[in-house]
């Protein structure tokens, strides 16, 4: 009898045979160098990522005192990050209904790996881009993937979610946005309106305070 285990992708739960690590999807990543292992546990990650992100949640949660702090820790820990001056939060709609929420240095690799399976959350979902944002550190953006993925865990918070896509579409056809519009056109227009020109739901109710 042959004897099987789990890819050990951190987020993977497909069952493989005993002589085998990773699944086929993310072996064929591995091969292409868009999978590698995470240097604090072991498992296998996203190459785009320093650490996986369960290492990345425990090391995200530990208290720091200022905000300074916490982006020399990030630094420090993620050193391809302090060469970059934004990070992507997006929304993806999937053909169950169901929304994914995200935050990626490199948006383009990202929604690549998205529509080609290589992201088990997503794989054979049909995942499509409904909204994104840019903000300037990656605490920003783990910050508000976590504000939004806390809104996406409750029907009431989808709602807010539906409302934030529909006012960021219609503010991206105002602005003539087209998906063949260069990256960096959209960058530009992104970075005049914050949050997509649409403030997340939590946002608004401090701004009222």
């Amino acid at each position: 009898m042959t004897t099987r285990n789990q890819c050990q992708f951190w987020d993977c739960n497909e069952t493989i045979r005993r002589n085998y690590f990773l699944c086929s999807t993310h072996y064929a990543g591995h091969e292409a160098g868009t999978v590698n292992q995470c240097p604090m546990c072991g498992k296998y990650k996203d190459a785009e990522y320093e650490v996986c992100r369960n290492c990345y949640r425990q090391t995200a949660s530990t208290p720091t005192p200022t905000r300074t702090q916490a982006v020399e820790r990030d630094n420090r820990e993620f050193p391809t990050d302090k060469d970059a001056d934004r990070f992507f939060v997006y929304i993806l709609l999937m053909n169950n209904g169901e929304y994914y929420v995200g935050q990626t240095r490199e948006i383009h690799e990202r929604l690549h790996e998205h529509r080609n399976n290589m992201t088990q959350s997503t794989k054979g979902r049909e995942p499509k881009l409904q909204w994104f944002t840019t903000v300037p550190t990656r605490p920003e953006a783990a910050d508000l993937e976590a504000e939004l993925q806390k809104l996406n865990s409750n029907a009431t918070g989808r709602r807010e979610i539906n409302r934030l896509i529909v006012d960021f579409k219609q503010l991206s056809e105002q602005l003539d946005y087209t998906p063949h519009q260069s990256l960096a056109q959209s960058t530009v227009q992104e970075r005049r309106l914050p949050y997509g020109g649409v403030t997340p739901p939590s946002r608004r109710q401090r701004s009222r305070a």
